[in-house]
């Protein structure tokens, strides 16, 4: 390999940083818009249809804060950086201001990231569940790093390169990363954002202790700020001052206490416009530091110290107006541990202070925050209490999920304080000075904006597909090995593609989703084998109600499930396609391939007058893939284990055992579909708004969700109230979401008299 290096330039090199990934602009799908401040009381009615339309659905315009979930984050910076306007203008490229970004950080030999996700199903029946990546999951991403960290480096290069061109001449970049790359990132972005750019190598103390002896242990992470030129926005940070300092300078009180030091009226420097009497008082040979107006307003606000020995005048500084300025070294931000209250059981979870602190300093009011390694939704829920606009983009559904719901969840609650108030009381034993924030009613509460949710779906990537119609077959293959199943022929059943377990299984096709008639047609092939239950891999979500699935069940005698194709499936099967004919593949991809089976939504409607009411009255759970979703990785028991190991593996496989009765009884109770609800939204008059591919937005109009730390579900309704104004016929849907992050519509119309 040669590579150029200019002096005083030196660069990084590793195998494979000379590829780049080819990547053309896919253009989204919304299929939702979310109003939080439509979240209002469960049980209250939500008022006139015809007033919100009015205010909601009468535009065309989509609102800036947007939510995309992408088969590959770097198809969506693509994306970003191609839109336009309706003017032709650019809309984003070089317009972001702030950018921060958590990349998956590589660990163990593997460099798998963690990605395991705890969840409370039921706290009184003590029944908990993970979110364990699947085994395709894994796989995928052991070959997404396939050369570790040179994977590593590729992967993050081709983003970087992709951010700088979104990053406004002003703006800055901000990327998290622990000790196992962060030298060489650090190399790579002098390279991209020049050295000269480079801000601050941010230590953000994350923890207090390691358990580790065998080495000195590593309690920090690395934040990397580079800015787009020297002239970047900056706005200073303050922290509050230490004890040493404080009884050093801020030694005096005034009547109710506060603390104060002063600072000297005379200018340092010669300044004639400044000679003026004052009350009595002259001024310095050099004259007062400031005019006579400003004067005039520090004595109204009670900031002059007048000496009663005829001293100068001095200015009252005051300590809870004061701070000192935030160094490189972040110790005063603790993380979301196990006991935070915005804990959301997410590994990498960052706290919103953190990401606070780093939109205050380096984005203006009202500028534009973009993450593409949303994860949880830390930085646009910090972003929104800052009144900022942001773009959030991950490949994972559950982490669009878990933002959504916790934009919702801030609206309406209490804003705190613009400028908080604290009191400074010192210990009379001991002489330490305690920092207490004084109780301020709340003057506002948050009003979060309207959002999209966007998909960059499959329809999309058809386009892309070459040759797809003559190697249909080969596509079907290669996706039957992706999602873990065998390939089989039987004669005259050409719709069961090959099986799984003890499961037939069809491949549908990539431009749209299995039809409820195919569906039928399915079953009955299925029901002339030994086998009762067929699995559709399908390109959208499930168009076959609930109701339905069970009229094919009784009917025929076969049991069907849903899942869907993603993306990032598709790619992997493309690519494997590729290495057949010897082309290879450039670059590393961030597709992780995950099937999901969407929910199966009964929904039912009653119509008294004007008013509709909307009961959820179930969602189906698949109880097998639940209980094999929670099983250990059990040790295998063979003959040439030891005495104790054989104990051990035996003993640990009757602890599945009997958890998997468990969770099989529970599961087989009455209500405990409703354990799995996480959240669900209504659209009282779903088609009336389609994007520009025709499919209808649904627009949320009312939600009920599960927040943290409920015992079973009392702040979930499973009804949700109505009242038109115009009489018709409506179409209404309902978006239900499940604690692990996937999700399904159900539509029901009614006629309005």
């Amino acid at each position: 390999m040669t590579v150029e290096v200019q002096p005083r330039k030196p660069r990084l090199v590793w195998q494979g940083m000379e590829y780049g990934e080819l990547v053309t602009a896919v253009p989204t799908q919304v299929v939702e818009v979310v109003r939080p401040g439509r979240a209002i009381e469960h049980k209250d009615a939500l008022g006139s249809m015809d007033i919100r339309k009015a205010l909601a659905r009468n535009s065309d315009e989509l609102p800036p804060n947007r939510l995309i979930w992408t088969n590959d984050n770097i198809v969506a910076l693509r994306t970003l950086l191609d839109e336009r306007d309706d003017g032709g203008a650019y809309r984003y490229r070089g317009k972001v201001d702030l950018i921060y970004i958590d990349p998956p950080f590589m660990v163990q030999s593997d460099f798998r990231a963690d990605n395991t996700v705890e969840i409370e199903l039921d706290e009184g029946e003590h029944i908990e569940a993970r979110k364990e990546p699947s085994l395709v999951e894994i796989l995928a991403y052991k070959d997404t790093w396939r050369q570790g960290l040179d994977s590593f480096l590729s992967m993050l290069r081709a983003r970087l390169l992709l951010l700088k061109d979104l990053l406004a001449p002003t703006g800055s970049i901000y990327v998290h990363l622990d000790w196992h790359a962060v030298h060489y990132v650090k190399v790579m972005m002098d390279e991209i954002f020049g050295y000269e750019n480079f801000s601050a190598e941010i230590i953000w103390k994350r923890t207090s202790a390691r358990s580790d002896a065998n080495n000195f242990n590593a309690i920090h992470d690395t934040i990397l700020h580079y800015s787009a030129h020297r002239s970047a926005y900056f706005n200073p940070i303050f922290a509050p001052y230490s004890q040493d300092y404080i009884k050093s300078h801020y030694g005096r009180k005034d009547s109710s206490g506060r603390r104060y030091r002063l600072n000297d009226l005379r200018s340092p420097n010669p300044r004639p416009n400044m000679m003026y009497d004052w009350k009595g008082y002259k001024p310095h040979k050099n004259g007062w530091s400031v005019s006579a107006e400003v004067m005039q307003k520090y004595d109204e606000q009670g900031l002059i110290y007048y000496p009663p020995n005829g001293e100068r005048l001095a200015f009252k500084k005051y300590l809870d107006d004061e701070g000192s300025p935030v160094l490189s070294i972040w110790s005063d931000i603790p993380p979301v541990n196990s006991q935070a209250v915005e804990r959301l059981g997410y590994p990498t979870q960052k706290p919103v202070a953190l990401l606070e602190r780093i939109i205050r300093a380096s984005c203006p009011p009202g500028g534009l925050v973009l993450d593409c390694f949303m994860g949880s939704g830390t930085t646009v829920e910090a972003a929104e209490r800052l009144g900022r606009r942001w773009i959030g983009v991950d490949n994972g559904k559950f982490a669009v999920h878990l933002a959504r719901k916790r934009l919702i969840q801030l609206h309406d609650q209490p804003r705190p304080p613009e400028k908080p108030q604290y009191s400074y009381d010192e210990c009379e034993h001991c002489g330490n000075i305690e920092r207490k924030e004084k109780k301020q009613k709340a003057a506002k509460k948050f009003e979060v904006q309207p959002f999209s949710v966007e998909n960059m779906g499959v329809y999309q990537r058809v386009a892309a597909w070459e040759d797809f119609a003559s190697q249909r077959s080969k596509y079907r293959d290669e996706m039957m090995a992706v999602f873990g199943g065998e390939v089989v022929q039987l004669p005259g059943k050409k719709n069961l593609h090959g099986k799984k377990g003890n499961s037939w299984v069809h491949v549908g096709p990539l431009d749209g989703p299995v039809p409820p008639a195919l569906i039928w047609t399915i079953a009955r092939e299925a029901a002339d084998t030994q086998l009762s239950t067929v699995t559709i891999l399908s390109a959208d979500a499930d168009t076959l109600p609930g109701p339905e699935k069970k009229q094919i069940a009784e009917s025929t005698g076969v049991t069907v499930v849903v899942r869907i194709i993603p993306a990032s499936a598709i790619d992997e099967v493309r690519r494997r396609l590729e290495l057949q004919k010897g082309g290879g593949v450039q670059g590393e991809s961030m597709a992780v391939p995950v099937f999901y089976a969407p929910l199966a939504i009964v929904l039912a409607a009653e119509v008294k007058g004007n008013e509709v009411t909307v009961r959820l009255e179930r969602c189906e759970v698949d109880e097998e893939s639940f209980v094999q979703s929670q099983r250990p990785l059990l040790k295998p028991i063979s003959e040439g284990m030891s005495a104790g190991a054989l104990k051990k593996a035996k003993a640990e496989l009757k602890k599945w055992e009997e958890r998997e009765q468990a969770l099989k009884k529970w599961l087989r109770s009455a209500d405990s579909w409703k354990k799995f609800v996480d959240f669900w939204a209504v659209d009282w008059d779903y088609q009336s708004r389609r994007g520009e591919d025709g499919k209808p937005i649904f627009e949320t109009d009312w939600q009920s969700f599960r927040t943290k730390g409920s015992k079973g579900t009392p702040e979930l309704t499973f009804e949700a109230i109505g009242r038109y104004d115009r009489k018709g016929r409506y179409e209404i849907a309902a978006r239900v979401t499940d604690v692990f992050g996937n999700d399904g519509i159900a539509t029901v119309v009614v006629e309005v008299k």
